[in-house]
């Protein structure tokens, strides 16, 4: 069982949230993902819960309906939450980070980022703490923990090389530079510092690296994968490739097994590299209700991207691209590979059916 994991909640008058309720979110479960259309309410839900683990008074002052007197913080037998025996209500506090939509500004000065509460990203633009302080300390005080952190951010992004620790003769100081590799793994670039890269590597270095760091403040580990917390993630896929959605989905559920992650998403590429133990929450909205979470019984597990738009998750039923004409078939292949093979069979086919071909072949057939 997860250390700490969500199982239920319960939010009213809420920033258009009148009334909704989930109930028996299964034991173990790994990812909640909330789902729905921009304006239907999933940012409200993450900020209720974010602040459903506050102090009780900020819970009131906001009338968010659960209150930590909701949390008994004994054997796991909360209606709310699954809590790992001996858990204490302080620890469980500092277990929990989120980070909203927009997470691109960063630093490596502790004193920058500490000023900001662990889950303030969901609710303004917040400093997140980079890693390049702790690799400038550790290059050559503690190899060991440099290695460990480089190998996380190369099991996130595949096309980081490596990640260095260089004098610049000019500035006279230790500068970080990441270097990265081509398809066939070699290195293309001279390293480029933080800043420099894409926006996508900096907002899973800059999310990480921060969560990261929060949760070792008050986890004594010596293994990141030993990190236990609940981590609220707004738009998981943004600034991210589809390859790059749905692995990094896949590399946090192997990097982190001890951590559940609550996410909204527009896409639905990561729920490609969820697990199994892994759940869709579908955030609606009406005048009359106001903003309505659901939980969906749909095993995602076996549908394709656009069986998956096409479902209650996404609820996109027109997929057929405004640009086909009508004399042109929709080409309902699962992967483009087949559309191309198809393609050049067509192509053979034609090559081979000449005139005299084509009679002979009727002949064969009238024969029959």
């Amino acid at each position: 069982m997860l250390p700490i994991a969500l199982k239920s909640f319960h939010i009213k008058n809420y920033r258009g949230i009148i009334d909704t309720q989930i109930d028996n979110i299964p034991d173990n479960t790994q990812w909640i993902f909330l789902t729905g259309e921009n304006g239907f309410g999933k940012t409200s839900v993450l900020q209720a819960l974010a602040q459903g683990f506050l102090p009780s008074k900020f819970l009131q002052e906001n009338k968010v309906v659960y209150t930590h007197n909701s949390f008994p913080f004994e054997n796991g037998n909360s209606p709310f939450l699954n809590l790992k025996e001996g858990k204490t209500e302080a620890v469980f506090k500092k277990s929990i980070v989120g980070y909203g939509s927009a997470r691109l500004k960063s630093s490596d000065d502790e004193k920058d980022v500490l000023q900001y509460g662990g889950y303030s990203s969901l609710f303004s633009t917040t400093t997140l703490f980079r890693m390049d302080m702790l690799f400038k300390n550790w290059y050559k005080e503690y190899p060991e923990g440099k290695q460990r952190l480089e190998l996380i951010f190369k099991t996130l992004l595949p096309n980081v090389n490596s990640i260095e620790v260089e004098f610049n003769n000019t500035n006279k100081l230790l500068e970080v530079k990441y270097y990265e590799k081509d398809g066939e793994g070699y290195s293309y670039n001279e390293g480029v510092p933080f800043d420099q890269l894409a926006a996508g590597y900096r907002n899973i270095i800059g999310m990480i690296g921060d969560m990261i760091f929060r949760l070792s403040l008050e986890q004594d580990v010596e293994d990141y994968k030993d990190l236990e917390g609940i981590v609220l993630i707004d738009e998981i896929e943004l600034h991210l490739h589809p390859k790059y959605q749905k692995l990094f989905v896949e590399k946090l559920t192997e990097l982190f097994p001890k951590i559940q992650f609550i996410v909204s998403t527009h896409s639905p590429i990561p729920l490609l590299g969820a697990p199994k133990n892994s759940v869709i929450i579908n955030v609606s909205r009406t005048k009359e209700e106001g903003i309505k979470a659901e939980l969906l019984d749909i095993d995602f597990s076996v549908l394709t991207p656009n069986t998956i738009l096409s479902s209650p998750i996404f609820g996109f039923q027109d997929l057929i691209p405004d640009s086909k004409s009508n004399d042109k078939m929709i080409r309902t292949e699962d992967t483009y590979k087949e559309v191309l093979f198809h393609d050049q069979l067509d192509k053979q086919i034609d090559e081979f059916l000449t005139e005299e071909n084509k009679q002979e072949l009727l002949d064969l057939l009238k024969v029959k």
